[in-house]
């Protein structure tokens, strides 16, 4: 044991003591065999910022021979080890367009596409590299189906996918929290297209349905039916869908108070058809007159029977003696 931690410690020794007298030497030379060999002493003993520099020279000085493609692929190995995973994916995955033919391609395809995913933020920061990552994976899946490869291929592009469905998710949260309730509601109902399988499914449904509903309640009058409407068919999915409900309590009472609030909506729909009624027998044509003074006193009719109690109902049979008397003297 004490004899292997000599021999270390002499031949780490010796690589620092090249590094320090000899090392500029080599990269100066133009002998390329000892570049090589040199390279390959740093890269196996980890000094990989040093190998970098060899490696570099004797690939551009033999492109196109085997000693040519282990310096290429130890460049992108170098880059990978020492941290930086733009530089090893830019080497992975140009790799197979270099040496087409070579048995380290699946290897370096499968490689182009971790140094995206160690490059791929939280997921609350720009996702390109998450997609970009996405994207090798898919490209080494067509490329290799049958590669032993394929379950950690599959196992990473799951946790790719969720951390895109997580920053979604976050979105549709963020429109929530700030009560922007159209572009809460968009986001939402996007997110159950795009992601229907997901564990976020109920929570982003409530939102949708949340939002919809204040949407409704803060709307003009002419867009109110419409979107009251819209909440009642999100709450009929949510209650649908979700057999255990989360938020049980606060989807009843947006239903219980919805079905108020439409009332009401009807209501004063129901009366500003009347006065739109009355309004159009001022014409000059009788014909036309006479029509909608009788549709006036139609409508009055079925609004008396549906809204006994209405506090517009003063307001109607005031029109509906107008047109009963403006029927007379025509």
């Amino acid at each position: 044991m004490m004899k292997m931690k000599i021999i270390l410690f002499i031949s780490f020794l010796s690589l620092f003591l090249m590094s320090c007298s000899d090392y500029q030497k080599v990269v100066k030379s133009d002998n390329y065999e000892e570049k090589a060999n040199v390279a390959d002493r740093l890269y196996d003993h980890g000094s990989y910022s040093k190998a970098l520099t060899l490696y570099e020279q004797v690939y551009q000085r033999f492109p196109q021979t085997g000693r040519g493609e282990l310096a290429y692929y130890r460049l992108a190995k170098s880059y990978y080890e020492m941290g930086d995973y733009y530089m090893a994916g830019y080497y992975f995955n140009n790799f197979p367009k270099r040496y087409p033919s070579s048995e380290k391609v699946e290897e370096c395809l499968f490689m182009t596409g971790i140094c995206s995913v160690k490059s791929s933020p939280e997921a609350s920061l720009d996702q390109e590299e998450t997609h970009l990552a996405l994207n090798d994976f898919q490209v080494f899946v067509q490329r290799f189906p049958n590669s032993d490869l394929i379950d950690s291929c599959n196992r990473v592009m799951d946790r790719l996918r969720f951390k895109l469905e997580t920053k979604d998710f976050n979105s549709v949260k963020l429109y929530d929290k700030t009560e922007q309730y159209r572009a809460a509601l968009v986001s939402a109902e996007t997110f159950l297209e795009e992601y229907p399988q997901s564990s976020y499914k109920e929570d982003v449904a409530f939102i949708a349905l949340d939002n919809a509903y204040n949407l409704a309640m803060n709307s003009i009058f002419s867009k109110k039916k419409e979107r009251l409407e819209k909440v009642l068919e999100l709450h009929g999915k949510y209650v649908t869908v979700f057999e255990k409900r989360s938020y049980q309590n606060q989807a009843t009472k947006i239903y219980e108070s919805i079905g108020e609030e439409l009332s009401r909506v009807d209501e004063q729909y129901d009366y500003n058809e009347i006065l739109a009624a009355y309004e159009k027998s001022k014409t000059t044509s009788k014909e036309k007159k006479t029509t909608y003074l009788k549709e006036t006193l139609k409508r009055y009719d079925n609004f008396a029977k549906k809204y006994p109690e209405s506090e517009y109902l003063n307001k109607v049979k005031n029109l509906k003696e107008k047109a009963e008397e403006e029927l007379i003297n025509i």
